[in-house]
């Protein structure tokens, strides 16, 4: 099928959906332009710039850091946006469970940044979550009549940045239950296993098994959370069916949000690893409370479980085009301007 859309360089193929299917995670080399790599990486620097206005801003190589010298004054100076930093790293300790950081990780100081709810205050990183190729590719792979943007973050790991992101599974962070809901890792910078490529557990999704959810720099789940508790795997990497994608920017990693993943940090001398992760929801997605999930700062309306997503929260940025019957000496065909689909604003 022959998709148009903007930002787009080619189709999504048959294969790539069944991988998608079965192996819970699809790398899509090249299917974003130029354009929209540029324009990603000009808004992932604008964040940047501003991570101190942003409530859901951090640094994790500080908060380690941080962490580490028992500095209480600068633990409770982030404590007042997205988390109570300070009491999660008391948590943390309480647990008896480590930060995660690379084993050569002494000297390396380079900055671990993380923003959520970024499309709610950039206007044109938003346009390129909710107008661009992504929700087009999103149809394909969610085979859904209609897609909802869910949400986004953006992580940066400058060079000789120490910090791992533990192995998670991203569905029980999102107050979401269902089936049709992926994740697109999409990198600004060409990144390998030495800047922090990405890590998935083949057909971890497949099962419907959810897993406590940590708190992403230590393996120790968020307090108060529920599910089965998540192995060890970065201790035991090679007893799992693991594959890491080496990416350039306009390639796209999509991954099911029950897949589990993770990664090391960047341990480059010289090349820094920005990169999104943008969400979205298909039709049989409806929210479902979770009190231990992180807060979104920037949502404006409360669900409750069971309602569909809806809302200036949840914008549909894409529906699948319908067929137009055949008529008398007429060949029954669908559009062909759009067809894989029509963008919402």
């Amino acid at each position: 099928m022959t998709i148009h859309a903007r930002d787009i360089t080619r189709a999504v193929t048959p294969d790539e959906i069944a991988a998608y299917r079965q192996a819970g995670v699809v790398l899509l080399k090249g299917i974003l332009s130029l354009d929209a790599v540029n324009n990603l990486r000009r808004s992932i620097d604008l964040t940047v710039n501003k991570l101190d206005d942003s409530p859901s801003g951090y640094d994790f190589t500080e908060i380690l850091r941080a962490a580490d010298a028992n500095d209480l004054e600068t633990l409770s100076a982030m404590s007042d946006g997205q988390y109570d930093i300070k009491a999660l790293v008391d948590y943390v300790r309480s647990t008896g469970k480590p930060m995660l950081a690379d084993a050569d990780s002494d000297g390396r100081e380079g900055a671990y940044f993380i923003d959520t709810g970024v499309a709610a205050r950039l206007n044109s990183y938003r346009q390129l979550c909710v107008r661009g190729a992504l929700p087009a590719v999103a149809g394909q792979l969610l085979e859904s009549d209609t897609v909802r943007f869910f949400g986004d973050q953006v992580f940066v790991k400058e060079p000789n940045t120490p910090g791992k992101t533990a192995f998670h599974q991203d569905a029980t962070y999102f107050e979401i239950e269902g089936d049709q809901c992926c994740v697109m890792w999409v990198p600004a910078d060409p990144v390998t296993l030495e800047t922090g490529a990405m890590m998935y557990v083949r057909g971890s999704h497949s099962d419907g098994t959810l897993y406590k959810p940590n708190v992403f720099i230590s393996q120790a789940p968020l307090p108060g959370s529920e599910g089965v508790d998540l192995p060890d795997i970065e201790s035991n990497l090679e007893d799992y069916d693991i594959v890491h994608f080496d990416v350039e920017p306009g390639d796209v990693i999509v991954h099911h949000y029950r897949t589990i993943h993770g990664t090391g940090g960047n341990q480059s001398r010289y090349q820094v690893r920005r990169a999104a992760s943008i969400r979205y929801c298909g039709d049989d997605i409806r929210f479902k409370e979770r009190p231990w999930a992180p807060p979104q700062l920037h949502h404006t309306n409360r669900l409750k479980t069971g309602d569909p997503l809806e809302g200036p929260d949840f914008p549909v940025v894409w529906e699948r085009p319908l067929e137009i019957p055949a008529v008398a000496g007429a060949v029954a065909r669908t559009t062909t301007d759009q067809p894989t689909g029509t963008y919402q604003t």
